[in-house]
């Protein structure tokens, strides 16, 4: 494939359909106005994070106290604002280096960091503290908004507001509004470590009569793979220039606080085998916690395995504390680490309920292997990138339709392993436990086949550069 593929464009005929099919999804959308202010009510029962910042999300509006980012930056020569869409925690961390390099490049260069959700947000302020840190109002080197809902005149009151240099948009982000509110500001978008996997594949081409425009609006797509960069080059000619330069989730940096918490959970727990269960879902616990209780009375699990589960969703927590409470095994939940000591209480523990947001390279290095959740039940899987970059051996169930190629290369590389059941992942977990050097082997094949795959980041970096000097 060509480093670059130029699009030919729509034609009349083609604008034209595409302004009608997009008034019609305004419409819609529209229309589904309550029912989207309903749902964000509901999650704000669980997660009250969703019942602030309205204005944001419907009217792209910024805070009183906020200047526009160009005025609050002043007239500098040269200014560069990157505008870098990451939805939640996954996309937030994957681009931090790019972030960060952007950032470093000296004080004329600023971001504007959008997410859709509030733990997005969180891990966003999290990461980024030290550039947020400015006594003037808006003129913090990064900014952190919600990204409005897909409506003209959201959009349009946040590019102004935004006034990008380059809009970033990650994995599968196309919205149809935004980008042509981009395009009429002549503000060049792009959408990096793009993705398509099967199942949103289908939906493009379900909805082609929005998808194939709004991909003709961007001015490149960095992909992760050569089946990505080719499934979005079918979707026409008009679409836009095409680079295969990997998945910047490889490009991870193990934060040392994050390792060194782990390191002291150890001390609690000495001598323990540690089993995580990471970012479960749609409560596969209970499933993972019968499992766990029939390998238990099977004498397969030892009084030093200890059974560690992370769901996904701070809303859940409690939900899963239920669940563990009901199963009837002894737990133990992440708060009580900050302050716990080893002593023969800890002994009894069975279960930890790791109910925190941020800490999951302290689970990880923490564990001794990691079984993805959301990958046995047809939920798409999780990201299995930051267990490999700890060095942990890699279980996953049959459905990582989310992460198709990755568990491919997870077993071929011999860094992952797929089973069928939660039964089949203690089985093999067991075997895997009872053999150091099997165990030491696996450790080495995830750690190699996290470094073998770095380099996106700064390939993704060439990238926009190229663009922005093109003056897109």
């Amino acid at each position: 494939m060509n480093k670059f593929h130029q699009p030919a464009g729509l034609g009349r005929d083609e604008n034209a359909i595409e302004w009608a099919a997009r008034k019609l999804y305004t419409l819609l959308g529209f229309g589904a106005l309550p029912l989207l202010i309903g749902h964000l009510l509901w999650r704000g029962f669980r997660q009250p994070a969703y019942r602030q910042h309205w204005a944001e999300r419907f009217l792209g509006l910024a805070r009183a106290s906020e200047l526009p980012v160009g005025v609050a930056f002043g007239e500098v020569p040269n200014r560069q604002v990157l505008w870098i869409h990451a939805v939640s925690v996954g996309e937030t961390r994957a681009a931090m280096p790019l972030v960060i390099r952007w950032l470093e490049k000296g004080e004329n260069f600023r971001v504007v960091l959008t997410h859709t959700t509030p733990t997005g947000r969180e891990t966003g302020a999290d990461i980024f503290s030290r550039w947020r840190s400015s006594n003037s109002a808006g003129r913090d080197p990064l900014i952190q908004r919600y990204l409005p809902y897909d409506f003209p005149w959201a959009n349009s009151a946040f590019l102004s507001w935004a006034s990008p240099t380059l809009g970033v948009l990650m994995e599968t982000e196309l919205w149809p509004n935004l980008l042509a509110q981009a395009q009429r500001r002549d503000i060049a978008v792009v959408l990096i470590n793009a993705r398509l996997s099967p199942r949103s594949a289908r939906r493009l081409s379900q909805f082609s009569w929005l998808a194939r425009p709004a991909v003709a609006r961007l001015t490149g797509i960095a992909a992760q793979t050569e089946s990505d960069a080719q499934g979005f080059l079918r979707m026409g000619d008009s679409t836009p220039r095409v680079e295969v330069v990997g998945n910047m989730k490889f490009d991870v940096e193990i934060p040392k606080e994050s390792a060194h918490l782990g390191e002291r959970w150890r001390t609690v727990f000495p001598g323990r085998r540690i089993w995580l269960a990471a970012s479960t879902r749609d409560d596969e616990e209970a499933e993972i916690l019968g499992a766990w209780k029939r390998a238990r009375s099977g004498q397969q699990i030892e009084s030093r395995d200890l059974l560690v589960i992370v769901p996904r969703h701070p809303q859940r927590f409690e939900r899963v504390a239920r669940l563990i409470s009901d199963a009837g095994l002894i737990s133990l939940r992440r708060q009580a680490l900050d302050t716990i000591t080893q002593d023969r209480s800890t002994n009894a523990i069975e279960v930890l309920l790791g109910d925190s947001l941020g800490d999951m390279f302290a689970y990880l290095c923490f564990s001794d292997l990691v079984l993805m959740g959301g990958s046995i039940p047809a939920l798409g899987g999780q990201n299995p990138i930051e267990a490999c970059a700890v060095g942990r051996p890699v279980f996953f169930g049959p459905n990582m339709f989310n992460f198709q190629q990755i568990a491919r290369l997870l077993r071929e590389s011999g860094a992952g392993c797929e089973v069928s059941n939660y039964g089949e992942w203690i089985t093999r977990g067991i075997v895997l436990l009872g053999d150091s050097q099997a165990l030491e082997q696996r450790s080495q094949a995830s750690r190699e086949f996290a470094r073998h795959h770095r380099g996106a980041t700064s390939r993704t970096d060439e990238f926009l550069t190229t663009i922005l000097r093109a003056g897109h």
